[in-house]
């Protein structure tokens, strides 16, 4: 039998007694319940920076479906003209977009330049130039000091260390953070952000107790270390491989390399692998390549820029990680570079790999192989 509590938070764990403190958030009562085997799969949530804790009418965080309601529904208004987002990762990138298509003024501020973490700066700037094609304000290097609101509690105006912006709605994006803070004293092996460390089974250093999704770690299959990427392809995957697990099917979860897509105005952005900054963190021995390919046949109607950029190993030319942008052609090129670096294929394994070819979808040699033969 299955018992669903929807509405209880639960406030402690007692891994020796395998029990659980449960709270109903309405009654406010408190009860213990046991487990045989517990899996903690709470998710991660935006991360709230202290400029953003007072409660201000118009001033949003992103999570889930719920949030983009909200959002969506209230930028609506004819009263909201100017739009400031806070954070130029994914979800504030790809909020960009959104405010974009209903005709906003926006400013997107970020605390540094390197907008996009997941790729490389030739990307990066190729995004940038896009940003600013389409009037967006982009201001860099700021630091966020305060968010203002007027008389009615309504939010007024964002202030950094190098201005003052106004406002009619504000949405913080700077992130988020493995949601495991109720977890805090029982002993759980976990990484600096909270995410829980969990092996190839999904299985903590506790017994009997698991862990799966956005709060949990993968095991990164380039850099051979635990990693947090949340992201919702592995939290679906291990959820499936989990099910698997505790029904008794004797499985592993793989882990991943932390691929990667997103749709931001007319570029899409694909990576996977590794980029060049934690090739230098973990000390990789590394060279890369970066073209200018075509989505398609050059010579047929609708053919546009390609970029690539592949990241290898200097002595065995092994590929490490791979980057994409442009306006067409970019998803099933990151699919294969995905499953090249996963099966450790070298730049030559890539260029000689049987690709198709029709001019509708690619030249004679794919431009991802083109890149693989200049690597070389």
């Amino acid at each position: 039998s299955i018992s669903i509590k929807i509405h209880h938070e639960v406030l402690k764990v007692n891994p020796d007694e395998k029990s659980l403190t449960v709270r109903n958030v309405n009654s406010q009562e408190e009860f213990v319940d046991h487990y045989d085997k517990l899996v903690i799969a709470t998710g991660a949530g935006p991360i709230l920076p202290p400029f953003a804790k007072d409660k201000i009418t118009n001033v949003f965080t992103l999570r889930d479906v719920e949030d983009g309601q909200v959002i969506k529904e209230t930028a609506l208004s004819e009263n909201i003209k100017k739009v400031v987002i806070i954070g130029a990762g994914y979800i504030g990138l790809e909020l960009v977009e959104s405010f974009h298509n209903l005709n906003k003024e926006i400013t997107l501020i970020n605390r540094s330049s390197n907008i996009m973490k997941p790729v490389d700066q030739e990307v990066r700037d190729l995004l940038i130039e896009e940003l600013k094609d389409k009037n967006i304000d982009l201001r860099f290097d700021h630091e966020v000091k305060e968010i203002t609101k007027d008389s009615t509690g309504k939010v007024k105006s964002v202030i950094s260390d190098k201005g003052d912006f106004q406002a009619d709605l504000v949405v913080v994006a700077i992130g988020v953070a493995p949601s495991t803070g109720f977890i805090d004293n029982i002993g759980l092996k976990r990484l600096d952000n909270g995410a829980i460390i969990t092996n190839e089974k999904m299985e903590t250093n506790l017994k009997d107790v698991y862990a799966a999704g956005d709060c949990a770690t993968i095991y990164h299959r380039v850099l051979k270390k635990h990693v947090n990427i949340p992201l919702a392809t592995y939290a679906n995957k291990q959820g499936r491989r989990l099910g698997e697990i505790l029904a008794g099917k004797d499985v592993n979860f793989p882990g991943g390399i932390g691929t990667s897509i997103v749709k931001i105005l007319d570029y899409i952005i694909a990576a996977t692998g590794i980029n060049e900054d934690q090739a230098k963190e973990n000390n990789f021995d590394f060279d890369t390549v970066f073209i200018k390919g075509r989505s398609y046949a050059s010579y047929y109607p609708g053919s546009s820029p390609l970029y690539i950029k592949l990241i290898f190993d200097k002595n065995s030319n092994v590929l490490l990680g791979a980057q994409i942008i442009g306006k067409r052609g970019a998803k099933h090129r990151i699919n294969s570079l995905a499953i090249a670096i996963e099966n450790e294929m070298t730049l030559d394994d890539l260029a000689y790999s049987d690709f198709a070819y029709t001019p509708p979808t690619s030249g004679p040699w794919d431009p991802t192989q083109i890149a693989a033969n200049v690597g070389e």
